[in-house]
């Protein structure tokens, strides 16, 4: 069971299963991994920050946001995803003054060990594989004006399948702005801008007889498979912040962000945070509106300040028929 559910993990940011027949350019990518948010405020806030982001996470959001940062902070999160898989991922950046700010980032999907099967052996051949997929990122950053900031990122991409891997590389730029409209942000981010990716390994190795109806020849000749290259999951976010209220006691941040992926139809995610004396924050989203056969949209989530030094954060997402995943993150400020 876990294997057929990992097939569908490509489409899960898309909604269910029954969107592949509707939606033609669903599954085209490699690397989906990449579209699964993370940090778990912005996944809490319906995966809407690329205007709004300014902590360490703006790594996977918007890498114009690390700019936000005053000194240096790090942050791990961990989400425990579809049919036993799990995400793990790590972020640090801080500020060069004078200079830029500058970040680094790892991000981890790992299937666990499974059993290797076939039509001889179905219930297994006494072999174990997993899948795995990694990216690690370095980001700089810097703030050109007091309203207007920059930022990019280099991304390694590496996916493992048994004894399978491919590798690319990628490349984010992002941008924020204070509009002259009070309380006003937009940002832009365009993600996973690089190449293709095409399994390779001694799995694609099979043996042929290229004369089946000649005796004498060679029949165990062995052939490489020929395999399709697929792009990476390019996406264009374009969002907007606004802070309708932010006093000592509470403030309110409503966000929207328009997105463009190279792997599906454009859509509309919307959230929002509310913060009680800074120290107590109520989060809730929307993902994939206005997107035909979209399911698990509901976003939901909570975090807690320590002393301006560490943040709790938890997520809830509702992922329609393959159920709902929880994720929790730390940030430390130092």
């Amino acid at each position: 069971m876990k294997k057929l559910i990992l097939i569908a993990v490509a489409a899960l940011v898309t909604g269910s299963p029954a969107a592949l027949q509707a939606q033609s350019k669903v599954g085209t990518t490699a690397g989906a991994f990449l579209e699964i948010g993370v940090g778990a405020r912005g996944v809490a806030m319906g995966e809407t920050i690329v205007a709004a982001t300014d902590d360490v996470m703006s790594l996977y959001w918007n890498p114009a946001g690390i700019t936000g940062i005053s000194s240096g902070q790090a942050s791990f999160n961990y989400t425990e995803w579809i049919a036993g898989t799990r995400l793990n991922y790590a972020a640090i950046a801080f500020n060069v003054p004078q200079v830029a700010h500058i970040g680094a980032q790892i991000y981890i999907f790992d299937s666990g060990e499974m059993e290797v099967t076939d039509i001889i052996f179905p219930d297994g051949t006494g072999e174990n594989f997993k899948v795995q997929d990694i990216m690690i990122g370095l980001t700089a950053a810097r703030q050109l004006t007091a309203n207007f900031s920059i930022g990019g990122s280099v991304k390694y991409i590496n996916s493992t399948i048994w004894r399978m891997s491919s590798s690319t590389i990628g490349l984010d730029l992002g941008m924020q702005y204070s509009t002259p409209l009070e309380n006003l942000r937009i940002g832009f981010n365009i993600s996973n801008f690089g190449g293709e990716m095409m399994l390779n390994g001694d799995n694609t190795l099979k043996r042929i007889d290229l004369d089946p109806n000649s005796s004498g020849n060679n029949d165990g000749l062995l052939a490489n498979l020929a395999l399709r290259s697929w792009d990476i999951p390019l996406t264009f976010r374009l969002g907007a912040g606004y802070t309708v209220f932010d006093n000592e006691w509470h403030r309110l941040l409503l966000v929207a962000d328009a997105l463009y992926p190279n792997s599906n139809d454009p859509y509309v995610n919307a959230g929002a945070e509310y913060g009680f004396n800074n120290l107590l924050f109520l989060r809730g989203g929307v993902s994939q509106l206005f997107l035909d056969d979209a399911e698990g949209m509901l976003r939901l989530g909570f975090g807690l300040n320590v002393m301006n030094r560490i943040r709790a954060d938890y997520a809830w997402s509702d992922r329609g028929l393959l159920g709902s995943t929880s994720m929790v993150g730390v940030t430390v400020a130092f």
